[in-house]
Order: structure tokens, then sequence, then C-alpha cells
């Protein structure tokens, strides 16, 4: 993606996000609002709270999908996540805020590393989510006084979760990847060519890094179930904190069956923009399911001033693109904090036509050379740009040195670009 593109993305976003929000605030009732803010005293701030930690969560998840070391700082990470979550939460929820992750990591981290990254992380929480599903819809069943209707329906979660583990359990002990050899098998059966094509393969590189970061990995599994649990109880709790000070006395396993409800509920109006409509009417279902009387509008209102209060935070956090690190001339860099030795790379030299930037299996030469030099332990690498990125020619800067200045500044002070000698 160019420079123009992702900025265009960025704040094209970042402009529907604000619309969004306003028409959001415009059709909530104030005076209602106002109201139950008062009935609620201190537990709307705790249930917050709760989802402040549970954002933290999540992007405590997500950090573990990234290949170690990471380079983008958990701070930087939780500020995308959550910026890109507003726009997620105003529009199609878990599908439009995807995407702007990774165009708003595309100056710090490659476009495949940030969309694995993304997916994995994504694809853990609804996984790890449904086994939450599963074993709480068993436990409703057991422990709850449940109609038959209602008993049905969380026996159904209960089955479908189980098929969910089944193949997930399958996928992470096999071997190989998938996506290519369908492609692969599909090319040979009708002669077409799609598993060369540039999606097709990007999707596999994206599918084969995911499967390298989850597989042989205990660690990064342990994170994202622990993540996934802690998020789920972080949730049952608002609703716990909620319910009970409306008045409405539920015990923690009806909060957890109230969650587990919510939960479903919130994938299947995933459609639905700023769930608005869906997110009353889940809350209703899930306390009438759980045999509690009241306490649905209450749970709905809190969970909606929620969402907004965390909207607007978003919004006014909503994170810029990184520059470049350039060297001014005559200025002598400081130590690396890091230690290490400093490499200085000449990109350029007048007697070699071939660019810098040409592909070398897939990736541009200059970025090559920089990841193995930190592969390497270097500390720092000074990299003398030359005279085609010089600012009195502007002219002269190929669309491959501006890619390569957004791929530079993912590294921070460790790459410092030079334009003169």
């Amino acid at each position: 993606m160019t420079r123009a593109n992702a900025n265009a993305v960025r704040w094209g976003a970042l402009a529907v996000g604000v619309v969004l929000f306003v028409a959001a605030l415009y059709y909530i009732n104030i005076t209602l609002a106002v109201e139950s803010i008062r009935r609620l005293g201190i537990a709307l701030p705790l249930a917050i709270a709760a989802s402040g930690l549970w954002h933290l969560a999540r992007t405590w998840a997500w950090a573990w999908c990234f290949p170690q070391p990471r380079r983008v700082s958990f701070l930087h990470l939780a500020r995308v996540r959550l910026a890109a979550e507003v726009f997620s939460y105003l529009t199609l929820r878990g599908i439009a805020g995807e995407p702007l992750k990774v165009v708003l990591l595309n100056d710090r981290v490659d476009a495949r590393e940030a969309t694995a990254a993304v997916a994995l992380e994504r694809l853990a929480y609804m996984v790890g989510t449904a086994f939450i599903v599963g074993i709480g819809s068993v436990v409703a069943m057991m422990a709850l006084p449940l109609t038959p209707v209602w008993f049905r329906v969380f026996r159904a979660f209960a089955i479908a979760t189980g098929v969910i583990a089944l193949l997930t359990i399958v996928i992470i002990s096999g071997r190989g990847s998938y996506v290519q050899a369908g492609l692969t098998a599909w090319d040979r059966r009708f002669g077409t060519s799609i598993a060369s094509g540039r999606v097709s393969r990007f999707i596999s590189a994206v599918e084969r890094q995911m499967l390298d970061l989850v597989r042989g990995n205990p660690a990064r599994l342990a994170v994202l179930l622990t993540a996934t649990v802690v998020s789920y109880a972080l949730m049952a709790l608002e609703a716990w904190l909620i319910l009970t000070a409306s008045g409405t006395p539920v015990s923690i396993i009806g909060a957890v069956a109230v969650e587990t409800f919510s939960r479903v509920a919130s994938f299947a109006s995933a459609f639905i923009p700023a769930n608005l409509g869906a997110l009353e009417a889940s809350s209703l279902a899930a306390v009438a399911a759980v045999g509690i009387a009241g306490g649905g509008a209450a749970l709905a209102l809190a969970r909606r001033i929620r969402g907004l209060f965390w909207a607007g935070v978003g919004l006014a956090i909503y994170p810029r693109a990184a520059r470049p690190a350039w060297l001014s001339p005559g200025a002598v860099p400081s130590p690396q904090p890091s230690g290490g030795r400093t490499v200085l790379y000449l990109m350029r030299d007048p007697r070699v036509r071939v660019s810098p930037h040409v592909r070398l299996a897939g990736l541009p030469l200059s970025e090559r050379i920089l990841r193995a030099a930190f592969k390497a332990n270097v500390g720092r690498v000074i990299v003398w740009v030359g005279p085609s990125a010089d600012a009195a020619s502007p002219g002269a800067q190929t669309q491959e040195d501006r890619a390569f200045e957004r791929m530079a500044a993912q590294f921070g002070e460790r790459v410092l670009l030079a334009r003169t000698s």
C-alpha cells in the first residue's frame, strides 16, 4: 500500500468514525442516561474500569501474536487497537477494524507480520470465547432453572463449541498449511493459476506465519488462552456489577450465563453498526434466559454508555504515522542506548545502476539488509540514502524510496537516515 493510500484510509476511517460517533450520541436518550448513571452510582465507573482492563488483556494477547522480539511498544499497540476498535464498534464489529490495525501499523511493521498478528489474535479470541461459551452453557444447564426453550438454546451452544474445539485441535496439531494446498488442488483440478496470484501468495504467507507462530510455542498458546479467559471474566464481572447495582440480585453463575448469551448475540449481530438495537435486545433476552426479573434495560444502557466512552477515548488518541529518524548535516548520533555495533549502510553507489530496492525473494534488498543487520545483533544502522532522496530535489524521490523510509521508521532511532556525506 502506497503512503497516499495508507493516509487516505487512515484519515478516512477517522472521519467516518467521528461522524458515526456523533450519530450514535444523537440517538441516545440523554435524560435516561443521566438518570441511570445517577442510579447505578459507583457501579458504572467500576464497569468502565473492568472494560478498560478487558482492552489491556486483548492488547496483551495481540502483543504475543507478533514475532519476538517485538518491535512495537505495548502502549502503541494499545493505542492502535483502541482506535481501530472504535471504527469496528461504530461500523461492522470484528470486521471493519481489523484491516485498519494493519494500516495504522503500516509505518512500523511489515504488512504480512501485522496481518498475521491481527488474524491470529482475532481467531484465538473467537475460538477461545467459543470454548468458554461451551463451558458456560454446560454450567448454565446444570446449575440454573432454565425453561425447556433456553435449555435447548444453551445445549446448541455447547454442541457447536465442541465441533469448533475438535477442528482447532486438528489444525494446531497438524504440520502443513491449508490455504495454499487447497488453492493448488483447485488449480490442478480446473486448470487455473489462482495459487500463483499475488493475493493468493500474500494470504498463504500470512497463513504460514500464523501457523508458525502458534505451533510449537506453548507459552504463546497459554497467553492467548489466559487473555481470553480474563477478558470473559471481566465482562461477566461487568454484568454482575450493573445488575447488582440496579437492584437485580444475580449469582456469579447467573452473570456468566448472561455474558455467555450476550457474547453469542454479539457475534450474530456483528453486521449492525454500533450494535444499535441488537445490544438492547440481547441484554433483555440474556437476563430473561437466566430467569432474572428486570435489570436488562440497565445492563443495556450501561454497556451502551461504556461503548461510547471508549469510542470517544479511541478517537481522541487516534495514532499518527511514525516519521523516519533523519541525521542532520554535521550532527553526531547519540550512543545507542541498547549497546551493540553501529553499521554504516551506503545504500547507493553512482557506479551501480541496480536499484537498492530491487526485490529479492519478495522483499526489497534494502529492507533485507536492515533486517539481516538487526538479526545479527547490530545496535544501530546509519543509512546514507543518496541524492535521490535529497530534499532539494523531491521529484527525484521514487515510490520505492518513500516505502523504504516508512519501513525504516518502524525501527525508531535504531535506523538513522542521512542525506549528505
